[in-house]
């Protein structure tokens, strides 16, 4: 006759059942539920996406991307606000497409990567690009709300643009 088979973990409890991945017998407290079956408690433990995952390297590269993003973005609404005047509505299709390539610019260069880090650079990066919007907004307040909630919406779209 056959001995049963002991649980991995629990030697002293018997159990009929196996990890369907490594094939070692568990018991029904050390069983996870999983899409494909039953695993053990290392099988089964879950896995951070790579989208998710943080690295030095890949802070490093962010870093650089937001800096110079922000910096070309920047050059580029003092020339844009320079050749054209406008204001109004306009102003928040402008910050709307600044938004969205700054958080493109972070989102390529750490290889697609999603997470609250790289949301944080996408930020900061709008920040970069539009300092002297942001003091003069707040030097002229009642009447500067409409460009802060401009600068809003650059900083949503980057945010957005590399949410989890």
């Amino acid at each position: 006759m056959t001995q049963p088979a002991m649980c991995h973990w629990h030697p002293d409890r018997e159990t009929g059942l196996r990890c369907g991945s490594c094939e070692r017998p568990i018991c029904t407290e050390c069983m996870r539920q999983h899409p494909v079956g039953i695993r053990c408690r290392e099988c089964g433990a879950p896995v951070r996406l790579p989208t998710h995952a943080v690295s030095t390297s890949y802070v490093m590269r962010g870093l650089a991307a937001a800096f110079g993003a922000g910096v070309a973005g920047f050059i580029a609404l003092q020339i844009v606000f320079r050749v054209i005047p406008f204001g109004g509505f306009f102003l928040f299709f402008v910050m709307l497409g600044l938004g969205y390539v700054l958080g493109e610019a972070v989102s390529r260069a750490v290889n697609r990567r999603r997470g609250r880090v790289y949301q944080w650079m996408g930020l900061w990066s709008v920040v970069i690009a539009t300092p002297l919007m942001l003091l003069d907004a707040l030097a002229d307040f009642p009447g500067g709300l409409f460009r802060l909630a401009a600068i809003g919406v650059a900083m949503a779209v980057a945010w957005s643009r590399l949410a989890p």
